[in-house]
């Protein structure tokens, strides 16, 4: 069985995106360039995303052209929002680990799936407050995700899976609406109690249900 737990790590944005930080007030505007996304954008600029999508309300963050002039937060609204930036990089951090370690050989697609499965239980308010609270759980003595005790949360995340992470904390798509766990029937136990809940999907080699 494979399950996961959201992240809380002590990375900063900087870290995470591997990018310098810049002053919030070097400048009042910023030029989407490829690869950019809003996320991307907030952490290299040491602001909110949350502050940086209240400047831009007009903005949709899932479809974000390159060249478009983007509004920095004031002061004001920085000062109010940098409070959640660092647990929005841990989240963050914590979520492609757990993405890479629980199905990095997997499909976009999966992965993004099972990082549905992270935030739904971070969602539910009952396996904590933050990606890493949900990762390492520990219920009945047993962490929640194998991926923990055999230390495969700690590798570094690929490519996609850092794509998939971000997708997931981004945007409101859904690829497992009410999925709380998955597992790879090659893997798992045929007694193992994971087989009796509902399916919801099947994705590549790996099962999603509720």
């Amino acid at each position: 069985m494979r399950l996961s737990r959201l992240f809380v790590g002590t990375f900063t944005a900087a870290a995470v995106w591997g990018l310098a930080m810049t002053p919030a007030f070097a400048a009042t505007t910023v030029t989407v360039q490829p690869g950019d996304s809003l996320w991307k954008i907030s952490h290299a600029r040491g602001i909110s995303l949350q502050s940086l999508e209240s400047a831009n309300p007009s903005v949709n963050p899932a479809d974000l052209l390159v060249g478009t002039v983007l509004k920095l937060p004031t002061t004001s609204n920085v000062d109010a929002a940098n409070s959640n930036d660092s647990t929005e990089a841990q989240n963050l951090y914590w979520m492609e680990h757990i993405i890479n370690a629980e199905a990095g050989g997997e499909s976009l697609e999966a992965q993004v799936a099972v990082g549905d499965v992270v935030l739904h239980r971070l969602e539910s308010g009952q396996y904590g407050k933050t990606v890493h609270d949900v990762v390492f759980q520990i219920d009945g003595g047993h962490y929640q995700f194998s991926c923990v005790p055999d230390g495969y949360i700690y590798q570094t995340p690929n490519a996609s899976s850092v794509t998939a992470a971000e997708r997931v904390l981004e945007t409101n798509d859904d690829e497992v609406p009410g999925a709380f766990v998955f597992y790879n029937p090659a893997q798992t136990l045929a007694s193992s109690w994971v087989r009796s809940q509902k399916t919801i999907a099947q994705i590549g080699d790996l099962v999603f249900a509720k």
